[in-house]
């Protein structure tokens, strides 16, 4: 079995042809669409020349919702439930998309936890998961490296309460206090929800400025990748920020699992 390396399009930005060029030409396996630095159109026309761009490139699709403005789990229920109808909205805009998925935040840029409130937070992603599962769309929670979703126990129990799938990102459970002082490996925090992945973030750690660094070798994170493959999880994308990097990521990829 070998993993399908998919491309993080936040290299560059709003401009998805360029995207779909650079991954093919690259030879990359799919698309990892963020829509932090773009959005889809609602008008139809508009939209349509974003699908046939993406669905013409013959490579699969899979997204990663908009987090700057968005929180699920804010205590101020304006803020939490307006989250759950603009997460919605992203949901109908790609149910069209194949075999898709979504992936979501909670707690992101690193928000006071004073500011969230857990009950919002799991009735408003069991929400759009129930959405998602009416719309064909994988819905997929991932863990960042604060706040509830850093802990493999809060975690865990996020995910069973809405019944989410999970995107798990090696880079911020590395840089998780959990992992790196110790109390669980990374193959520990994996397996906590292991049954649930349907996705890996794959780079070597996100550093303490907010930067996914760049792996020069597989060591670090080899158990993780290999833990991976065992459980069929091959849904890989490299989610740096540069096409260079992510196209030497691959390289480094392809030479270890040939």
């Amino acid at each position: 079995m070998k993993p399908q390396l998919a491309v993080s399009t936040r290299f560059c930005h709003d401009q998805y042809a360029i995207a779909v060029k650079e991954a093919v030409s690259h030879g990359f396996s799919g698309l990892d669409w963020n829509f932090d630095p773009m959005r889809i159109a609602v008008a139809s026309n508009a939209r349509k020349k974003f699908y046939d761009c993406a669905l013409s490139s013959g490579l699969p699709s899979r997204f990663h919702a908009p987090c700057h403005d968005t929180e699920l789990g804010h205590k101020d229920p304006l803020i939490s439930s307006t989250a759950v109808q603009y997460l919605k909205m992203y949901i109908y805009l790609i149910k069209d998309f194949p075999g898709t998925g979504i992936t979501l935040h909670i707690g992101s840029r690193g928000i006071p936890m004073e500011e969230l409130c857990w009950d919002n937070a799991v009735r408003g992603l069991r929400e759009v998961v129930r959405f998602g599962q009416d719309n064909g769309v994988d819905v997929c929670l991932e863990n960042l490296k604060h706040g509830w979703t850093n802990n493999p126990k809060t975690f865990a129990e996020l995910v069973e309460a809405s019944d989410s799938m999970v995107t798990f990102d090696i880079g911020h459970a590395r840089a998780s206090p959990y992992v790196s002082e110790g109390d669980y490996t990374l193959e520990e925090f994996m397996e906590s929800v292991g049954a649930r992945i349907r996705n890996l973030h794959v780079y070597e750690i996100e550093n303490k400025q907010g930067e996914h660094i760049e792996p020069t070798c597989l060591d670090p994170i080899l158990p993780a990748l290999d833990w991976a493959l065992s459980k069929g999880i091959t849904w890989w994308v490299l989610e740096l920020y540069s096409i260079d990097s992510m196209a030497r990521c691959k390289n480094l990829i392809e030479s270890h699992y040939g």
